[in-house]
């Protein structure tokens, strides 16, 4: 009988990182079993010893806390504050069970379930490649131990040959088993080899180990990528030698890339959980996006919070056809969630690589200049690290972009523009420039400034006042504002894109702006 109350898992390998494949199965599971009001558990699969590392294993745990995935039993980590880990089905990591594996592999031996095969890696070598040759329609394991008599099993233990275990599966016999996404799906055993179950080090496979773990483990549903369907099938076939039912099974579709191919962490844009942490990805839009491959919230709607996704999620709903990754759409939703922040908020999530550019001590004595600066450019970036790229002009003098260029030397005479300008600001009380302080000027202001907004009192030209002052000087000089604008912006910025340009020369201050006008007018 299955457990009454759903029980989900997810079962990495601590063999590399998480990358987006398996992130959406941990989050499906994790979904199905909150929306189901069951238990999720994170299980960890370490029998491949040679690539096991403790470093990977703190990659996944940190790729899933980042997401905002926490389990209910398992290995005890920290997501969101909350402490994750324990449960009375453990231990959870493979190599504390092998123990119980060897319990079941003797149960299964003594019933005929399975058998001992002292086939050599030579051997099977060579079965393979005669099979290629032939073209052979089946492609496994011939069954050469499988009838051994005792006679036969003794005298090759008297000559130490090692063996290890394989699985009796039976001869031409057709299985069906119900997948919650694709439907009743039948295939014939005949397809399949008998697989290994153990090796000869005593080491369980996946297969087997598995199996053994969601039986004891109680696991109800079984959600995966759709590459394990045949696993499926043997596992059906092995729980039923134990004498259990099975899981629900629900095979997710596979990710595809932009050419229709299979997705690799190769793939440009593709990237594993913390190296989108480490970009400045919101793990939020992340998480949604990911959601995304293969389930759909809503018709109209693409973007939503975990709570939304939990009352939503159904598994029946799931695709049957690959989803596509799509880097463009992820990255309109990081920019979607950026925006949705306060000003302060997004301030705070840039911390780490906004003050990696800044001189040491900056982020605390220029709140006011930096909460600007993310204002002026919260609009404008995709993912947190590109604030120091976007706003790399206010920080040292920047080297002109061939736009830039272009715009100056289009208009000769907008070196005396240059010039002229210069003399305009220098009378005005403007701020200064980062990183002396600037008093009160980014207090006073807070950028970005709206047409309609009412000019703040300060004792510092505000972004008005500097406009007032251009729109004073080009009309006194006869100088289209127009074409004011784009070389003085140019020869601030080094570029001709940006915030607004009296944003811009209140937030370079005044003797930024004096050294660079009149630099550039004599070059």
């Amino acid at each position: 009988m299955i457990h009454p109350t759903p029980r989900l898992r997810f079962a990495p390998s601590p063999t590399g990182s998480l990358h987006l494949g398996g992130a959406r199965t941990a989050m499906y599971n994790w979904a199905l079993a909150r929306s189901l009001g069951g238990t999720f558990v994170l299980r960890i699969e370490d029998t491949d010893r040679a690539r096991s590392t403790d470093e990977s294993l703190k990659i996944i745990f940190g790729g899933l806390a980042w997401l905002g995935i926490d389990w209910d039993e398992g290995p005890d980590f920290e997501v969101a504050g909350k402490q994750c880990g324990g449960g009375d089905y453990g231990p959870y990591f493979q190599m504390e069970r092998l123990d119980r594996y060897e319990v079941v592999a003797e149960q299964l031996l003594a019933a005929g379930h399975a058998y001992r095969c002292f086939c050599t890696p030579e051997r099977m070598d060579e079965v393979r490649a005669k099979q290629k040759a032939n073209k052979s329609a089946f492609l496994g394991y011939d069954g050469h131990c499988r009838d051994l008599t005792d006679a036969d099993r003794a005298a090759l233990d008297a000559k130490g040959v090692s063996s290890n275990l394989r699985f009796r599966m039976p001869r031409d016999r057709v299985v069906k088993v119900t997948d919650l996404i694709r439907g009743e799906v039948e295939v014939n055993t005949k397809q399949l080899d008998d697989w290994v179950m153990v090796r000869p080090d005593g080491v369980p496979l996946y297969n087997f180990a598995c199996v053994v773990d969601d039986l004891d483990m109680k696991i109800t549903h079984v959600v995966r990528g759709e590459e394990h369907f045949l696993n499926g099938i043997k596992q059906t076939v092995l729980f039923e030698a134990l004498g259990h039912e099975s899981p629900q099974f629900a095979h997710i579709p596979l990710i595809f890339n932009q050419k229709g191919a299979k997705l690799s962490k190769r793939d440009p844009g593709v990237k594993s959980t913390l190296e989108y942490r480490d970009l400045g990805y919101p793990p939020e839009a992340v998480f949604n996006y990911i959601a995304l491959l293969g389930w759909g919230f809503s018709a109209d709607r693409d973007v939503f919070t975990k709570e939304e996704m939990v009352a939503a999620f159904k598994i029946s709903s799931v695709g049957k056809a690959p989803a596509k990754f799509d880097s463009d759409k992820l990255h309109w939703m990081c920019g979607e969630y950026i925006r949705k922040w306060s000003v302060d908020e997004c301030l705070l999530r840039s911390r780490q690589w906004l003050e990696a550019a800044l001189p040491r001590g900056s982020w605390d004595s220029h709140q006011g200049f930096l909460r600007n600066v993310v204002a002026c450019y919260q609009e404008r970036v995709v993912v947190l690290s590109e604030f120091p790229d976007k706003a790399q002009w206010l920080f040292a003098d920047p080297e002109l972009d061939e736009q830039a260029a272009k715009a100056i030397k289009k208009r000769p005479e907008c070196k005396a523009w240059f010039t002229g300008f210069a003399d305009v600001l220098e009378a005005l009380p403007m701020a200064s420039s980062f990183p002396a302080a600037r008093g009160d000027a980014d207090e006073a202001v807070r950028l970005p400034t709206a047409e309609d907004a009412d000019e703040p009192a300060s004792t510092f030209a505000t972004p008005a006042a500097l406009e007032r002052a251009a729109r004073a000087y080009t009309e006194a000089n006869d100088i289209k504002f127009g074409h004011f604008v784009g070389p003085v912006r140019a020869a601030l910025t080094g570029t001709n894109k940006g915030p607004g340009f009296f944003d811009v020369v209140f937030l370079l201050g005044k003797e930024a702006c004096l050294r660079r006008l009149r630099k550039l007018a004599h070059t």
